[in-house]
């Protein structure tokens, strides 16, 4: 999509449109094109340039004197406060821009930049789970194409599959078992690699089984691994009815391991989790249920 409202600007942006409204008029930061009825609309560039007017704003930097920089200057700028700055609502702000910019570089730079200084898993709790709700917000109002989805979600993998292969043979002796899985359909395994790599470093033997599982698949592995816990999510649009369905499934088929959930798809209205199952609401709740460090 290269046409944004006003309103999908301070949506993706957090700037008020209010503010975007005065930030036009006072200063010309910015200026709207007029579809053939008339109505006003923002390009891909206004994009880009209201986030990094509003991630140096955010940092101090007076408006009236953004308004005189040129997108060359403003770029300089967010670079050179990339490299020194610490604010995690300033690394949101410039993953979002490498999203929209498709730029693999700057998204690395970013990402490798938090893990160096905070470790992966507050990087993932801090940073990227706000993140992918501020990637949600831009799906939402149909500014990301599933590529841009894709072209992110696979650098975090590749991240997140090499923390937990470095965490390989390393499980305890007599360790719990957890099966982790995504149910047929279901392709966003982000979440459940980092609920991966939370297991393995507090030493539980894991079996990763990855996406777009069929459920007969799923008894046969449970059979076979025996598993004291299954581990799945709901992410992808879904019927309220067919995850009563398919929780009830999961509840008659595996008595003997407790089934973990979680996902974005649980808090429609009308689901029913059942007793035997517990709800995954965030990485805190997970360590309290399986009291993880």
């Amino acid at each position: 999509m290269s046409k944004y409202s006003i309103k999908d600007l301070e949506k993706i942006t957090g700037v008020k449109a209010h503010t975007i409204r005065i930030w036009e008029r006072r200063y010309g930061i910015i200026e709207p094109e007029r579809t053939e009825t008339n109505i006003r609309f923002y390009s891909n560039s206004d994009l880009r340039k209201l986030l990094n007017i509003s991630m140096l704003n955010a940092s101090g930097i007076k408006i009236s004197h953004l308004a005189k920089m040129s997108s060359i200057d403003l770029e300089a700028k967010i670079l050179e406060l990339s490299r020194s700055s610490k604010n995690i609502g300033f690394h949101i702000e410039k993953l979002t821009l490498a999203t929209v910019n498709f730029n693999e570089d700057l998204f690395e730079s970013i990402l490798s930049k938090c893990i160096l200084e905070s470790g992966m898993e507050p990087t993932i709790t801090e940073v990227l789970f706000p993140f992918f709700e501020r990637i949600g917000i831009l799906w939402q109002v149909g500014s990301i194409s599933p590529a841009q989805e894709h072209f992110i979600s696979n650098l975090i993998r590749q991240k997140l599959f090499a923390s937990i292969d470095s965490l390989s043979g390393k499980s305890l002796e007599n360790a719990s078992k957890v099966l982790i899985y995504l149910k047929e359909g279901e392709l966003h395994e982000v979440g459940i690699l980092f609920y991966n790599y939370i297991l393995r470093r507090n030493g539980y033997s894991t079996l990763y089984l990855g996406q777009d599982l069929p459920f007969k698949d799923l008894i046969s592995a449970v059979n076979d691994y025996q598993p004291d816990y299954i581990l799945s999510s709901f992410i992808s649009p879904i019927k309220q009815e067919e995850i009563n369905s398919y929780l009830s499934n999961m509840v008659e088929s595996f008595t003997n391991s407790e089934i973990l959930i979680t996902g974005l798809q649980l808090k429609q209205n009308g689901i029913n989790i059942p007793k035997q199952v517990k709800l995954v609401t965030s990485p805190e709740r997970f360590k309290e249920i399986l009291q993880l460090k």
